[in-house]
């Protein structure tokens, strides 16, 4: 599949898509051509987060708030997520942290519904320790905000103890600020407000239990150790092994390395390889090759981790059987250290099949992995598959910089870019680096 320049006007089904992405046609489609009933569309895309990981890509109330401004919706708006005050909170906490940061962009344009709302907002999940709209009211309102925010937190501690704060908001309006005087600030308010002095408690008895709390120490386990525990521990699934060979020293690598050689059991072995999940294992044994194509996927998954880093013609081999076999982003990973002209050929093409935003999002990493491997213009075409597919805006702008580097950027990207949810992606099209 060639990716080609999107014409506009978008489709209905195209602009949602790109409010979901967030790639820059949808604002290109709203200049040129208005929204053209496409109204329900955009706000449906406010009130509830459609990004694919909101903790790892840019912060899309911003990009969401200017199509609003741009069309002028920003009442509209306002009146749909007023209407769902009165519903039952959504499942989906994403949706409730969507909803705070657009109220904020609404309030910070001069809404005073907008900023009704989004105080009303600060509330306690009923289902986690989490809090929404905390950091949108400090945003926006600054000490007056901060002030707010902690006496609610401390009205909180006070009915229920085993509430759990930190000094997040604090950290936040430092941050915002460019001072270092939130704590300060609250320090002062609590000499006559109670409420406020509960919090700055909190803070305190947060801050001491966690510096007499003893960390775990990952590193401090011998290879005979690590070995034993997964023997013993059946039910552990032993994710911190990913951190011991880091520092293992070599003679420890090689116990449990032996170890993995011997055994016959997935599980042992699915726990045993993540023990070389960062640093690859010691060297290339062609015992290791069946556990590629085990029926479990969390062993073939841990078998690739361990055996990717490793150049040699089998695992190259490996890499290509699997992507004929239909197990696209392990044998891309196993191709990245065994790369050879013409490569990107057999692993381009593939994105496009896959209907579940999860294994897209899988294959479109170990892509980037190959591209930025191995730059240049042969990688032209995975680039642009992820930039169209994936349904993460953080690759979109990884292809974006690796297309910019090589100065094989279409002229399209670019323009498109420059449009972009993701401000770092937007930074990007103004390097004027593109192929023709």
């Amino acid at each position: 599949m060639r990716i080609k320049n999107p014409v506009l006007p978008l489709s209905s089904i195209a602009f949602a898509t790109a409010l979901r992405t967030g790639h820059g046609r949808a604002m290109q489609h709203v200049e040129q051509h208005g929204t053209n009933g496409l109204d329900d569309k955009i706000i449906e895309a406010c009130v509830s987060c459609l990004s694919f990981d909101p903790q790892c890509e840019a912060e899309r109330a911003p990009w969401l708030f200017s199509i609003v401004d741009r069309v002028k919706l920003n009442t509209k708006l306002v009146h749909a997520i007023e209407a769902m005050v009165h519903q039952p909170p959504p499942e989906n906490h994403r949706d409730m942290a969507q909803r705070s940061a657009i109220l904020k962009e609404l309030a910070a344009a001069g809404s005073d519904d907008a900023r009704r709302l989004l105080y009303s907002s600060l509330v306690r999940s009923s289902y986690t320790a989490d809090v929404f709209a905390a950091d949108e009211i400090v945003a926006l309102d600054g000490k007056d905000g901060l002030i707010y925010a902690a006496r609610q937190f401390g009205r909180w501690l006070q009915s229920d103890p085993d509430f759990w704060v930190d000094g997040y908001i604090i950290e936040q309006f430092d941050k915002t600020t460019g001072t270092e005087r939130g704590l300060a600030a609250l320090e002062r308010e609590a000499a006559s407000d109670s409420d406020v002095a509960n919090y700055l408690a909190g803070i305190r008895k947060t801050r001491e239990s966690s510096g007499s709390s003893s960390r775990f120490d990952a590193t401090s386990y011998t290879g005979a150790e690590i070995v034993a525990l997964v023997q013993k521990n059946p039910r552990d699934q032993c994710h911190w092994f990913r951190r011991w060979s880091a520092q293992a020293g070599s003679e420890q690598c090689e116990t449990v390395f032996a170890a993995l050689l011997a055994s016959d059991e997935p599980e042992h072995v699915k726990r045993l390889f993540r023990c070389f999940a960062k640093t690859g294992l010691p060297r290339f044994d062609n015992r290791m090759l069946r556990w590629l194509t085990h029926s479990d996927e969390q062993v073939r998954w841990a078998a690739v981790k361990a055996l990717a880093p490793i150049t040699h013609g089998e695992l190259r081999q490996a890499g290509k059987q699997l992507i004929a076999d239909g197990d696209i982003a392990n044998g891309v990973a196993l191709l990245v250290n065994n790369f050879e002209a013409g490569d990107f050929s057999i692993c381009a093409g593939h994105l496009a099949g896959l209907d579940d935003a999860d294994e897209r999002h899988d294959l479109a990493g170990k892509l980037l992995d190959l591209c930025e491997a191995h730059p240049g213009v042969g990688a032209l075409d995975c680039l642009l598959e992820v930039y169209e597919l994936s349904p993460c805006s953080t690759c979109r702008r990884q292809a974006v910089k690796a297309l910019t580097d090589t100065n094989t950027a279409p002229a399209w990207v670019l323009a498109e870019c420059a449009f972009d949810a993701d401000p770092r992606t937007r930074a990007l099209a103004g390097v004027e680096r593109c192929s023709t």
